[in-house]
C-alpha cells in the first residue's frame, strides 16, 4: 500500500466514527511509524509502505477506530513544547493546562531563584517537570496516589533530565507534607468532573482515561474544596496556589476559597477559549 492510499483510507475511516481532525490524526499515526512529518508524507505519497510498518500502522489505526486515544496508542503527547510519555495510568496532557505554567512564570519572573514547588496529583509529571525545567535552581515535590502514575512521571523526569530536582512521592494529597509553610507555589490539577456527567464524556475519556483522576464527586467540587481548606498551611506567606478547575466551576470555586478566609487574593483566570480554567489563591503576605 502507498502512503497516499493509507492516508486516504485512514482519514475516511476515522471521520466515519466521528473523530474530528481525521486527516491530521491519520498523518500523525502513520508518521509515527514512518518517522516522517505530515509534509514529508505528502511529498512521498506514492512511496510504498514497508510491509512490517504497514502492519503496525494498521494495528494502531484499528485501536484508534475503537476510540482509544491517539496519545495512548503512540505512547506520547506534547505539552509546553516537550514530549511526554503517557499511558492509561495517567491523564493525557491538555493544552489548557499550560495556563498554569504561564501564570507561574508571571508570578515568579526571576527564574534564577531557588524556589520550592509542590505539584499535587502530578500524573505524568508534566507540571512538575516543566516547572523544574523553567526554574533551573528550584526543587519540586510531586505527589500522586497512583503508583502507575509515579512510574510514568519518573520516566518523564529522566527524559527531560530533571530527576535530581523532582522528588516523586506516593501519597494522598498533602499527607506526604509537613504542615509547615515551606512552598512558594503549589500547583494542582485535581479531579473536577461531576459524577453525574461521567457517562456522557467522549469515549476517549470515558472508556480509557483513569476515572480516579477525573471524577470529582457529586458536583465535581469534592477535591477542590478539600485542597482549598488544606493548601494554605503549606504555603509560605505570599505564596500562591494555581489549580485547574472545570469550565463551569469558576463561581463555585471562588465562593469556596473566599469563604474560608485563608487567602487574601483569589481570582479565576480564563483559558484561550474564554472559559474559567485556573483558580489562583494567595496566602496573606503578612502572616
Amino acid at each position: 500500500m502507498r502512503i497516499g492510499e493509507f492516508l486516504q483510507s485512514a482519514t475516511s475511516g476515522l471521520a466515519a466514527v466521528g473523530i474530528e481532525g481525521a486527516e491530521q490524526e491519520a498523518a500523525l499515526l502513520l508518521g509515527h511509524f514512518l518517522r516522517r512529518n505530515r509534509a514529508a508524507l505528502l511529498l512521498h505519497a506514492e512511496d510504498e509502505i514497508v510491509p512490517s510498518l504497514l502492519a503496525e500502522a494498521k494495528g494502531a489505526l484499528a485501536r484508534r477506530l475503537s476510540r482509544e486515544p491517539l496519545a495512548y496508542i503512540l505512547g506520547e503527547q506534547e505539552f509546553w513544547s516537550r514530549i511526554f510519555s503517557v499511558n492509561p495510568a495517567v491523564l493525557i496532557p491538555r493544552p489548557e493546562t499550560e495556563r498554569i505554567i504561564e501564570l507561574a512564570l508571571e508570578l515568579y519572573p526571576d527564574r534564577s531563584l531557588p524556589y520550592r514547588f509542590l505539584d499535587l496529583g502530578t500524573g505524568s509529571g508534566i507540571l512538575a517537570i516543566v516547572l523544574a525545567g523553567e526554574f533551573m535552581k528550584s526543587k519540586v515535590l510531586a505527589v500522586d496516589r497512583s503508583a502507575g502514575a509515579l512510574i510514568t512521571a519518573a520516566v518523564n523526569a529522566r527524559r527531560h533530565e530533571v530527576e535530581a530536582r523532582v522528588r516523586l512521592v506516593q501519597a494522598d494529597w498533602l499527607a506526604a507534607c509537613a504542615k509547615e509553610p515551606i512552598f512558594d507555589l503549589v500547583v494542582a490539577n485535581p479531579p473536577y468532573i461531576a459524577e453525574a456527567v461521567m457517562d456522557s464524556l467522549m469515549p476517549e475519556v470515558r472508556d480509557f482515561e483513569p476515572h480516579t483522576a477525573l471524577n470529582g464527586g457529586d458536583d465535581g467540587m469534592r477535591e477542590i474544596a478539600l485542597l482549598a481548606s488544606e493548601v494554605a498551611i503549606v504555603l509560605r506567606p505570599g505564596g500562591w496556589l494555581l489549580m485547574e478547575i472545570g469550565a463551569d466551576q469558576g463561581e463555585a470555586a471562588l465562593k469556596c476559597f473566599v469563604s474560608l478566609g485563608k487567602y487574601d487574593r483569589v481570582d479565576v483566570q480564563l483559558d484561550y477559549a474564554g472559559l474559567p480554567r485556573v483558580l489562583m489563591a494567595r496566602r496573606p503576605v503578612n502572616e
